[in-house]
């Protein structure tokens, strides 16, 4: 099995390319931790808006193989960074 660097800037930028890539879909809290292995999507998700990216949250009932789960869908809006840090 091969490992992918998974410190948070590493997150972030599997993030990012995800959010990028679902467009209006975009990615959930369980896409997030299961598909792009980040344990922690909500934590990334504000670092990258605290760089500047303007992303929406929109919370919704998910299944998964066991549950149903209130989680939240992030939705990139921008990919302008505004000033926040980089």
């Amino acid at each position: 099995m091969r490992l992918h660097p998974n410190h948070h800037r590493a997150q972030r930028a599997r993030l990012l390319a995800a959010l990028k890539a679902a467009g209006h879909r975009g990615i959930t809290t369980i896409e997030a931790r299961t598909v792009l292995d980040i344990m922690h999507p909500s934590g990334r998700i504000k670092e990258l808006r605290q760089a500047g990216y303007q992303i929406l949250t929109d919370k919704s009932w998910e299944a998964t193989a066991l549950a149903r789960h209130y989680v939240a869908r992030y939705i990139l809006i921008s990919e302008e960074r505004g000033h926040g840090k980089p």
